[in-house]
């Protein structure tokens, strides 16, 4: 979607609060360098990777608060995930093919019901991911920094101890932001690790994945195949070969929007500036701004 260009007035400068949308670079920059009486910024999305910058950091320092939609994602890229795992459980591509080619093709789909599903991030979307497993009778691991037991997941692990789980899960699903620590978490060697019959989904960011791994894993049959809702570069460039890898369904980064994305972006501002009135903590502030969230 291009970026809307919006005019310049005095107001952006008299600003107290902002709340951040389809808002340009140079704007939002113009407004954190002459806005001297801004508090607070929340922006629309789950994470805060992609923004930042000297004077973004300064700002802070100086004691802005930064908050992010914490509730407005969770159920819509959780219902994503399960859609994607059943996408490819039950070889719905292939069935499409099929159709497309008027041949009567009877394919075998398998059960989510049995599996292990490995979820990194144990944040709002990933424990949305982990009920809605459970109920399809998954077991579910969840993957944090430091190994923290989280409600819902059957079992949590630190992302160093990834690959002593990695070989007996049957999903992964990335929904973890990216940081300089999470960056090609997944890469040659843990697809290794990987089963064959392994499906890869992810709804995080695009850099979670060393992307030469994943067409190597995919072409030679090492992990069954993957969803991707997040990539590098965005839009995904023409001449990209994820277009056409094998047993690889790419989805325009819309993991997140429904008919009710807008209800609960606007529901998680006003909660907030409730609180920000009544002088009230507010909610999705940023916690570690050298990580990214």
């Amino acid at each position: 979607m291009p970026l809307r260009t919006y005019a310049w007035d005095d107001t952006y400068t008299r600003a107290n609060v902002v709340f951040r949308s389809a808002m340009d670079e140079g704007l939002f920059e113009r407004i954190l360098r002459t806005a001297e009486g801004l508090e607070w910024v929340q922006i629309s999305a789950a994470g805060f990777d992609w923004m930042g910058g000297d004077t973004l950091e300064r700002r802070i320092g100086e004691g802005l608060q930064v908050t992010r939609s914490w509730n407005s994602y969770n159920s819509s890229m959780a219902e994503y995930v399960i859609g994607a795992m059943l996408l490819l459980a039950r070889q719905f591509p292939a069935m499409a093919a099929a159709q497309q080619r008027r041949e009567w093709v009877r394919f075998t789909g398998r059960e989510i019901g049995g599996s292990t599903v490995c979820v990194f991030g144990t944040g709002a979307i990933g424990r949305e991911v982990a009920w809605r497993t459970t109920a399809l009778g998954a077991t579910t691991i969840g993957v944090n920094r430091t190994g923290t037991p989280t409600a819902g997941f059957h079992e949590t692990v630190a992302r160093d101890e990834v690959d002593d789980v990695l070989p007996r899960c049957d999903y992964v699903i990335l929904a973890m932001p990216l940081t300089t620590e999470t960056r090609h978490t997944l890469n040659h060697r843990r697809f290794a690790l990987m089963k064959e019959s392994a499906v890869l989904v992810n709804v995080g960011r695009g850099a979670l994945i060393d992307d030469e791994a994943l067409l190597r894993a995919t072409e030679s049959g090492s992990i069954a195949g993957a969803v991707l809702d997040a990539f590098v570069q965005e839009p995904l460039p023409e001449d990209s070969p994820l277009w056409s890898a094998r047993n690889v369904v790419v989805t325009p980064h819309c993991s997140f929007r429904t008919d009710r994305i807008m209800e609960r972006l606007c529901a998680d501002f006003t909660e907030n500036l409730d609180r920000y009135l009544s002088g009230q903590p507010l909610a999705g502030l940023m916690r570690e701004p050298s990580l990214g969230y």
